[in-house]
């Protein structure tokens, strides 16, 4: 790939180079979901625990095509506005039901440390 742009400086010398990742095109139907939500079975197939209308978790296969920063970019097996599980997922097994506590500003740095798991209820 060629790139022409503005070098008043002269910062860029021929012969350097520079290692790129770019993104490119847009997936409507993708989500990006955090990494600590996706567990792989044995055979290698990425698997989110997701919760129902019911507060009842259940086992999801899904494709996570690339990581972007902390989260995985999931093509398909999940669509907008399911509730995936990204913390005590070793406390929680499908079929439990669970008190969902959403992430939000105030809660997003106890969830990624883990702080706050899914509680399975009695």
């Amino acid at each position: 790939m060629r790139a022409i742009f503005p070098n008043p400086d002269h910062t860029l010398l021929p012969g350097m180079f520079v290692r790129a990742r770019l993104q490119e095109g847009t997936k409507p139907t993708a989500l990006l979901v955090p990494q600590q939500g996706v567990t792989r079975t044995p055979r290698g197939d990425a698997t989110v625990l997701v919760v129902g209308a019911d507060n009842k978790v259940e086992t999801r296969q899904i494709v996570a095509s690339q990581a972007i920063g902390d989260k995985w970019l999931v093509t398909d097996g999940l669509k907008a506005g399911d509730r995936v599980v990204v913390s005590g997922l070793q406390k929680v097994r499908p079929g439990a039901q669970v008190k969902v506590q959403e992430i939000t500003a105030d809660n997003k740095q106890q969830a990624a440390s883990g702080d706050q798991p899914a509680q399975p209820r009695s």
